[in-house]
């Protein structure tokens, strides 16, 4: 395969800049023990190959993770956040699936996430906490005391003008 010159910048930006957890500086620019050139694609054929296994799980692979290593029954988890089976059913199945930000968080409620756990499913959905979001630092205080009543976090949102997690309403009983 013949590269163009573009394609070799490209192969030394992504050997100089790619670091993931765990593989030491400079591993990019030499092959991986018992390769050899004539098993390997050329330049940054070879280094998009070796990114695209690397990626991290999507969201909704994610989710679907947690939903199993904490014992939990889909079923249960949609139902707090506030889902439909069919629209849980469209997650399941679109692995670039991109929920809200409240919904996200009402995963990471219904789950009892703690903070790092919490950060990290944000992180695969595009969002981060906010230390600059009134309606961030709220979710943060329940997470952070390990009170995951979705109820109570909304009733607080909904006091202070914020958009709740789920489709909660407020009760007209008052």
């Amino acid at each position: 395969m013949k590269t163009d010159a573009l394609t070799q910048e490209i192969d030394a930006y992504i050997r100089h800049h790619f670091r993931p957890d765990g593989v030491p500086r400079g591993f990019l620019g030499k092959l991986p023990i018992g390769e050899t050139t004539d098993h390997r694609a050329d330049g940054a054929t070879w280094a998009l190959s070796f990114l695209l296994k690397k990626l991290e799980m999507t969201f909704s692979e994610k989710l679907l993770q947690l939903i199993d290593d904490k014992g939990r029954k889909p079923a249960e988890v949609y139902a707090k956040v506030g889902l439909t089976r069919s629209h849980f059913a469209k997650i399941k199945a679109d692995k670039g699936y991109h929920p809200t930000k409240e919904t996200a968080l009402a995963f990471a409620i219904a789950l009892h996430l703690n903070l790092n756990e919490t950060d990290d499913l944000l992180k695969r959905a595009g969002y981060s906490l906010s230390h600059s979001n009134e309606s961030d630092l709220i979710v943060e205080f329940f997470i952070g005391r390990g009170i995951y009543n979705i109820d109570d976090i909304n009733n607080q949102l909904d006091i202070r003008g914020h958009k709740p997690l789920t489709n909660w309403r407020k009760s007209k009983d008052e």
